[in-house]
């Protein structure tokens, strides 16, 4: 009877031992190379977080101290993978993430993080002049694979040259006469580069960056993680920190 009874109090006791387990998880935050957002420090595709710089990084580092939720951070690419990591994998996340339609169901999400605008940026000398959308289809795209912009224009039939690297230098030297990006991180990019000021030919719409996370993610974790994002926004942190990396 006494066996029997242990055996009851012992199989009561795993759904809190479980939590507990599940709530001290690790989770494996991924990124990419996304100045201003999130970068390396060095140049490089594959850094660990204390090689990582930008606004995003910063205040989701902050955002899961707050919260006591245990991470490790690692920047690499191709930033499609991440994201398939990250749908995939339980305990992984991935930033920065824009929530579309498309992506709405296969994560949980915490945010904003921050906002950008999906445009079509030009060499200064470039004379292209766009009335509307459809005008693009005269002109050759280049953006990267997996990001907003160019999955927006992939589901509308646009060809898009896909690049990994150096889109500004790409871009200068003709590979392509549109780069589909966003902003700040575009002109941003383009500025570190030694190209300069690039001129947006069409402003697609706006948008916001979030954390994604694994749909196994646990609800009171991501709750903790918003709740700790929210009296973030609330004290000025994150606008401090976005101007320290666009105003300089």
């Amino acid at each position: 009877m006494l066996n029997k009874t242990i055996r009851h109090v012992a199989f009561a006791l795993l759904p809190l031992f479980a939590g507990t387990a599940q709530a001290a998880s690790v989770v494996q935050i991924l990124t990419q190379n996304y100045p201003p957002f999130s970068m390396s420090a060095n140049g490089k595709n594959f850094e660990r977080e204390d090689g990582i710089e930008g606004i995003d990084k910063e205040v989701v580092v902050e955002m899961f101290k707050r919260a006591e939720v245990p991470y490790q951070m690692t920047l690499r690419f191709p930033w499609s993978r991440l994201q398939e990591m990250a749908e995939k994998q339980p305990d992984f996340a991935v930033y920065s993430l824009s929530r579309t339609a498309d992506r709405e169901s296969r994560f949980k999400w915490v945010g904003p993080l921050s906002e950008i605008q999906l445009v079509l940026l030009k060499m200064p000398s470039n004379p292209i002049v766009l009335h509307s959308l459809d005008d693009v289809h005269k002109y050759s795209v280049g953006s990267v694979a997996g990001t907003s912009v160019s999955q927006y224009l992939a589901t509308r039939n646009f060809t898009v040259k896909n690049v990994l690297s150096n889109a500004p230098a790409k871009l200068q030297a003709g590979e392509f006469d549109l780069w589909a990006t966003t902003n700040p991180a575009g002109n941003y990019e383009a500025s570190k580069a030694g190209i300069g000021k690039l001129e947006v030919a069409f402003s697609i719409s706006s948008t916001q960056l979030y954390l994604a996370m694994n749909k196994e993610t646990p609800d009171d974790v991501v709750q903790k993680l918003q709740s700790a994002l929210d009296q973030m926004r609330k004290e000025g942190f994150i606008d401090q920190v976005a101007a320290r990396y666009l105003n300089n």
